[in-house]
């Protein structure tokens, strides 16, 4: 993709509108839930992709979102593939927000899970730990303690699942991407700066979000504190303003983590979703 090599997989029901998946803060395309993903191959195409800089990929990770769907938008391009249904998950969601602006005509459906539109009126900040917890971890154990207690409550109940969603997401060992190396993990944490940095507002999508004709999910736990609530509320609110048909759904009794958690039920609402003729 323009001179740099980047790695995905493309794979599920070989037919029909691929769904590109856009991944969280230091994951890789070997980081999503197995569970989630080989529920919704059962009836479509997944594709997915390590960004420029992320796990097999090359180059470096660049400095805004807007640049890193770039990468996206020509990768779908490059495998000359018409259009794509798109979903982002947390930063992964900013990411997906600015495809769907920056290329509508590839972009039949959105899925925001998990994440925010750029600073804007509404937009709110989470607590302070959880972000460095995560951007710190430097080696299994640490990731593993870091992506157990920010995406899931901390109820022993939900703990527990938190450690079988990562059991599950590490079972495989072969032929794995990596986590970010520090490098690599400060320019994605300077482009989370830059999305909520209000000098760099007009790069963002809070104020074109009006744009956005085709259908959107717009979805979360209802206890995120990566990337709060809030914030998915205030990007449904501000898309019901010119779009009939963006939707919200907020699973209960969950966090960031909600699309592990309720992974099967997830790929179920992903499947009605994107095979209705008019999302209502």
């Amino acid at each position: 993709v323009k001179g740099v090599k980047v790695a995905y997989r493309l794979f599920g029901v070989a037919s029909g509108i691929p769904l590109l998946f856009n991944q969280h803060f230091r994951g890789t395309m070997d980081h999503w839930d197995p569970l989630l993903i080989n529920s919704i191959t059962k009836s479509r195409q997944v594709l997915l992709f390590d960004n420029y800089g992320v796990g097999k990929s090359g180059g470096d990770v660049p400095d805004s979102f807007a640049a890193w769907a770039d990468v996206a938008i020509n990768l779908v391009k490059a495998l000359q593939i018409n259009q794509v249904d798109v979903f982002g998950f947390s930063m992964g969601g900013m990411v997906a927000q600015m495809i769907a602006l920056n290329a509508p005509e590839i972009t039949r459906r959105l899925i925001i899970g998990g994440s925010s539109p750029s600073y804007g009126e509404g937009v709110v900040a989470g607590p302070d730990w959880p972000f460095p917890m995560l951007m710190n971890a430097s080696n299994a154990e640490e990731a593993e303690n870091a992506f157990v207690k920010t995406f899931y409550t901390h109820s022993e109940t939900k703990q527990k699942l938190g450690r079988e969603w990562w059991a599950r997401v590490n079972k495989r060992t072969e032929d794995r991407s990596p986590y970010l190396n520090p490098e690599q993990t400060a320019r994605q944490a300077g482009a989370v700066g830059r999305w909520f940095d209000p000098e760099k507002a007009a790069e963002g999508s809070y104020n074109r979000l009006h744009e956005l004709k085709m259908p959107v999910l717009v979805v979360n736990g209802d206890g995120d504190i990566i990337v709060p609530t809030e914030n998915s509320i205030v990007l449904y609110r501000q898309l019901q303003k010119s779009n009939s048909n963006a939707h919200l759904h907020i699973y209960p009794d969950t966090g960031h983590g909600f699309l592990n958690e309720y992974a099967e039920m997830f790929a179920a609402h992903i499947a009605l979703f994107l095979d209705m003729e008019r999302v209502i």
